[in-house]
């Protein structure tokens, strides 16, 4: 009997780093299977790609007993019931990153169990082989990242579904934080400490990736959810380093349609070789190969020091001089429609394509798509994820 976390609950594990050494076990060296202390981060794709599919494809054959027996419950209608001491267990792993209720899985009515942090969630269906990964101690089982996404397919906007893809095949996570805050009042500025959810990039590996990802999918293609993953999944990207470089890349390549611009989707953090003999190489935070054009990101245009500005000019030297076209984008393009279509327009310019303004989503709703995706998915998963099931009325929270 096990425990067994499900969709947004498993994407709120997946995104923070609470639950990442799970995927590992003991660490060991990708290239020679080594144990080894940690593991050092790569520079940049495609090496980010092949470690997370290394590891996923791995993860991806294991079928556990208890998953076993959950079909056997769903198919005889025995009672498979969560454990309380185990959600107590997964709230105190979380550590303030994972929200209750915890939502899990149940195959009947008769596994449903009361408790104020938990929702049972009434699924018959027999978990597909890789679907699970074994949470810390005896008796839990945590939907995978991909299975949670397949989850929560239907329950998303597509643009949401394809960021939360991103996230979990970044190199970015979310930790809380203490971040200071100044106030003014009659006395004059007060400082203050707050806890906050703040990104962090230096996971070496991401716990998915986006061949994994379409594998899953398609183990589910005849299904309306398999489907909807699929669709999310061809405008997501691997490797993305931080939160803002997925809003530029899916602003970009998500359909006019949905409220974006229908460019070619990019690669996320290329490693870029200068010189062959030395061993040199760049990082393109945006790359288009065919057209050889880089976008570089940088938050902190508009307060750059010196020695960061020669850093910046030196790489974009290095990088033109291996005949690549490079552009840069600031957190303004990401706070100004107006920046932003210049910016999308350039690119096109560059990719030899036409961006058909005429054929763009009206300005509000480009507006709204941006402000979305500048959000955190888990934010979306918890609000849309909620009220469609209310509506639905196919959980039953308890307590």
């Amino acid at each position: 009997m096990a425990t067994i976390v499900e969709g947004l609950t498993a994407a709120q594990c997946w995104t923070c780093d609470r639950f990442y050494g799970l995927f590992f076990g003991e660490t060991v060296s990708l290239e020679m299977g080594n144990r080894i202390p940690k593991l050092r981060p790569p520079l940049g794709n495609p090496d980010t790609e092949e470690r997370a599919w290394w590891l996923a494809s791995d993860r991806l054959g294991v079928v556990y007993e208890e998953t076993l027996a959950y079909a056997e419950a769903a198919e005889s209608g025995m009672a498979f019931k969560p454990s309380k001491p185990v959600i107590e267990r997964v709230l105190e792993q979380g550590a303030g990153m994972v929200d209750a209720p915890i939502r899990v899985m149940v195959p009947n009515k008769a596994s449903r169990l009361s408790a104020a942090d938990l929702t049972c969630c009434l699924s018959s269906t027999a978990p597909a082989e890789g679907s699970f990964v074994r949470g810390p101690g005896e008796g839990l089982l945590i939907a995978g990242p991909e299975l949670a996404v397949l989850q929560l397919a239907l329950k998303l906007p597509m643009p949401k579904l394809a960021e939360l893809i991103c996230e979990l095949c970044s190199t970015y996570y979310y930790d809380l934080a203490e971040v200071p805050q100044l106030s003014r009042n009659e006395d004059g500025l007060l400082s203050r400490v707050e806890v906050q959810e703040c990104a962090r990039s230096n996971r070496p590996v991401p716990v998915s990736c986006l061949r994994a990802m379409e594998w899953f999918s398609a183990q589910s293609a005849s299904s309306k959810a398999g489907r909807a993953m699929a669709r999310a999944v061809r405008y997501a990207v691997d490797g993305s380093a931080s939160p803002m470089e997925t809003a530029l890349a899916l602003m970009l390549c998500l359909p006019k349609t949905a409220g974006g611009y229908g460019l070619p989707k990019p690669q996320m953090n290329r490693v870029l070789p200068l010189d062959a003999e030395t061993g040199r190489v760049r990082v393109a935070d945006l790359f288009w190969p065919e057209a050889k054009i880089a976008v570089e990101y940088d938050s902190d245009a508009f307060h750059a020091e010196k020695e960061k500005l020669r850093r910046d000019a030196l790489r974009r030297n290095q990088l033109e001089s291996q005949s690549v076209t490079v552009l840069t984008a600031t957190a303004e393009h990401l706070s100004s429609l107006a920046a932003l279509d210049e910016l999308a327009g350039q690119i096109a310019r560059a990719l030899g394509r036409s961006l058909h303004r005429g054929r763009l989503a009206a300005a509000g709703e480009r507006a709204a798509l941006l402000a979305s995706l500048k959000q955190r998915s888990i934010e979306g998963l918890r609000r849309s994820a909620e009220d469609f099931l209310a509506a639905r009325g196919d959980t039953q929270r308890l307590g």
